[in-house]
């Protein structure tokens, strides 16, 4: 056996860990979820103890570690969710639980963000909101002066696991830095983050690229986990990012789609792309490109709620013969849009008085027809768009759905074999220590085994479909 590598993920659940060779092939994968802790907190809140983190990354690393040879191991890196905050103090121990993506207790404070910091958000082409580390990060000045006053060192979920696994807890990364403030752009952040928020700027974490290597198993690390002192820690990415990366989305004009609750859309340009609107926003590729991407609230969500997992076979075999349908949906479930319009009152529709398999086919449409109108606000930003698009996320695994989506774009669309975080930061870690870059790394370990091209048959009909879809929205005033 060659070369392997290691890649660690940490969501809201639990940690995943996959080691894969440098073919891409998966050697071993680990899973440890989280015990819930109970946790009386107010209404949007949500925090997670640092320490479970790691705790249950050196629970999966043990597992892992003994069944493959461990001197084969060559990197290691991370990822976790994008806007987790973690405040350490001195000794890099966390002085309070880490505050997620997912709080909301700093809508206010990212108002004051948008109007004190307009020049950043103007040149990168964003809205701060709740979900922003650095709204975090002022909330905790503001509110908890205590707290604040010991913090040495503001760190993200990803960072910190690196910092655990190196003993370095001072070195972030392009992808996390950005909903903290950091100006990707020039390179530096701002100094108004300290000037007129009164955040101090050394307290804030160094940035280099996804992929750098940033220090080496530290002894304290290896005797924990049992992987061998010196062995590369490269700096991570975000969680979407890395999944992103698995998929071997890194090359300019490359897209995804991620479907799984909700539609996920990211894609590589070679300069920034900007949305007045909002709807977008842009990390930073590894070699200098752009990685804009954008989510919407619409997805598998309406298949998982409104029909019974043993039907979904059936009803696929029914879609197949019913497409087109002819229909116009949109399978919003709850309320308020976010990409490809804004519109925090929009709601969804359906065809009334249908039957099962038609309301079922109308769904995996009106999804379609969503990801249609996405790509075609990203080409009216700028993007570039190939004619093979890749695809990830539980939906795939619907092969009418992938069809029918494929003909609704007009693209091919292609299927990665293997997908996900840990997939994407153990390919990370590989693509500075063993290839020449990131887009060598996922050329030689990123494998497609299935395509879906259009169905010519139904290419005019989606055409018409879509056009009826799209005047729905403008009827709605959504777009």
């Amino acid at each position: 056996m060659g070369k392997l590598f290691l890649g660690i993920d940490v969501g809201t659940q639990g940690t995943r860990i996959a080691c894969i060779d440098s073919e891409g092939k998966i050697v071993e994968t680990a899973e440890e979820f989280f015990v819930e802790e109970q946790q009386e907190l107010p209404d949007g809140w949500h925090q997670q103890n640092p320490q479970q983190w790691w705790q249950s990354a050196v629970l999966c690393l043990r597992k892992i570690l003994k069944k493959i040879n461990v001197s084969n191991i060559s990197a290691i890196s991370a990822s976790s969710t994008s806007g987790t905050i973690c405040l350490l103090d001195k000794n890099y121990l966390p002085v309070m639980p880490a505050i997620l993506y997912s709080d909301r207790r700093s809508e206010k404070q990212a108002s004051v963000l948008n109007e004190k910091l307009s020049h950043l958000t103007e040149k990168m082409g964003y809205k701060f909101n709740a979900s922003y580390g650095l709204t975090k990060i002022l909330w905790i000045k503001e509110n908890m002066p205590d707290v604040f006053s010991k913090i040495k060192r503001i760190v993200h979920a990803t960072d910190y696991l690196i910092g655990k696994l190196s003993g370095n807890f001072c070195v972030s990364d392009y992808t996390n830095v950005l909903k903290t403030g950091y100006d990707l752009i020039n390179g530096q952040w701002p100094e108004e983050i300290e000037n007129l928020l009164g955040i101090p700027i050394k307290i804030l974490p160094e940035v280099v690229a996804p992929g750098a290597v940033i220090g080496v198993i530290s002894v304290k690390c290896s005797e924990e986990t049992g992987i061998p002192w010196g062995i590369p820690v490269v700096a991570g990415m975000t969680d979407g990012c890395a999944s992103q990366v698995s998929t071997g989305t890194v090359a300019p004009n490359d897209w995804n789609s991620t479907l799984g609750t909700t539609l996920v859309i990211k894609g590589v340009t070679k300069e920034i792309l900007k949305d007045p609107l909002g709807r977008i926003y842009n990390h930073k590729h590894p070699d200098g490109y752009w990685l804009p991407g954008g989510a919407s609230n619409t997805g598998g969500e309406c298949i998982a709620i409104k029909f019974n997992r043993d039907e979904w076979e059936s009803l696929d075999r029914s879609a197949l013969k019913i497409a087109p349908g002819g229909l116009v949906c949109y399978p919003l479930l709850g309320k308020g849009e976010r990409f490809p319009f804004v519109n925090p009152e929009a709601t969804g529709f359906e065809p009334p008085h249908c039957d099962k398999n038609t309301l079922y086919t109308s769904c995996l449409e009106g999804v379609g027809y969503i990801e249609r109108l996405a790509y075609e606000t990203l080409e009216n930003l700028g993007a570039k768009i190939n004619e093979k698009i890749r695809i990830a996320g539980g939906g795939t695994k619907s092969i009418a759905w992938n069809k029918i989506r494929a003909s609704i774009l007009g693209k091919i669309l292609i299927q990665p074999q293997h997908t996900g975080a840990a997939i994407g930061a153990a390919i990370l870690s590989s693509s500075r220590t063993y290839f020449h870059n990131l887009v060598s790394a996922c050329e030689n370990m990123v494998r497609i085994t299935s395509a879906y091209e259009p169905e010519k048959r139904w290419i005019d009909r989606y055409n018409e479909i879509y056009q009826n879809f799209i005047k729905e929205l403008k009827i709605r005033n959504y777009i």
